[in-house]
């Protein structure tokens, strides 16, 4: 991250901790804009479902909201589970950073998990992400963690609170 961004795209499986940094982030930086992908889903997207058609279609709304935002002259903090490279090449035309956050310590995707294990298309088991030239911040071993989300939100909010 050497560059001045105009927001910030975290995917990741679900508790991986995308909303947790993003309510960091949210109060460091100045003009921030949360756009959370399970409340977009709930107010905007109720039409759609978790086929990968429909995933596709949220992420695509969820960066059509950080477009907004960015016009705004403020700086979207976006979140999703679903994720893929068509979208990504938008962010990076548009100078939206991308982080996928890991995390598999607790088994929360695991099939045989009971909130998982009836559903279908679900991210982590049914889809898998494409392979993504993009940076990676994992949240399997919390001391890595705490240092590598601790670079992030310093580089982000150094970088944006002139805003």
């Amino acid at each position: 991250m050497s560059r001045n961004y105009k927001g910030i795209w975290f995917f990741g499986l679900s508790g991986s901790g995308k909303t947790f940094l993003s309510k960091i982030l949210f109060k460091k930086i100045k003009k921030s804009v949360i756009i959370d992908g399970d409340k977009v889903r709930k107010y905007i997207s109720s039409d759609l479902k978790y086929s990968k058609k429909d995933r596709e279609k949220q992420i695509n709304r969820l960066f059509g909201l950080g477009k907004i935002i960015i016009e705004s002259n403020k700086f979207p903090i976006i979140s999703s589970v679903y994720f893929n490279k068509k979208v990504l090449s938008l962010c990076i035309k548009n100078e939206i950073y991308v982080l996928r956050i890991d995390r598999n310590e607790y088994g929360l995707m695991k099939k045989n998990n009971p909130t998982y294990n009836l559903k279908k298309n679900v991210v982590g088991i049914d889809l898998q992400y494409e392979n993504m030239n993009n940076d990676v911040l994992d949240n399997n071993e919390k001391k890595n963690f705490w240092l590598q989300n601790k670079n992030i939100i310093n580089i982000v909010s150094k970088q944006k609170n002139t805003y």
